[in-house]
């Protein structure tokens, strides 16, 4: 879930946040994190865990102070592969790349007495 998702879910409106710089420093967000006394969550009150500018079309950029809980909540998703032969298209893509020879035939084997059987016979 994105951050507005969650504003919108529990009916905050971004003009009543804080103004954010954009970009803002990791450090300017470690500082809203460490402020004593604490920030309190946007949503629940709860002492934040982390603050994220986040640009709102009509509001430009917002601190969005959230609690773990909450920051949970809105955790950036990976977008690394799922599969062991998305991983190996992807190594394969960095090979060719970077120009290293053979890049077509990065692949993953079950064991290594398969890699060895699969290998093709010119290899040493």
């Amino acid at each position: 879930m994105e951050p507005a998702d969650l504003l919108t879910r529990h009916g905050i409106a971004p003009e009543h946040l804080d103004h954010a710089p954009a970009p803002p420093a990791l450090v300017q967000a470690l500082a809203r994190v460490q402020e004593v006394p604490s920030r309190p969550c946007v949503v629940c009150g709860a002492p934040v865990a982390t603050a994220r500018a986040v640009v709102f079309p009509d509001a430009g950029p917002r601190w969005v102070d959230l609690c773990w809980d909450h920051g949970m909540a809105v955790r950036r998703c990976h977008r690394l592969p799922q599969t062991l032969e998305g991983i190996a298209a992807d190594l394969r893509g960095a090979a060719r790349e970077a120009g290293l020879p053979a890049a077509e035939h990065v692949a993953f084997y079950s064991s290594f007495e398969v890699a060895v059987s699969s290998r093709p016979d010119e290899e040493p």
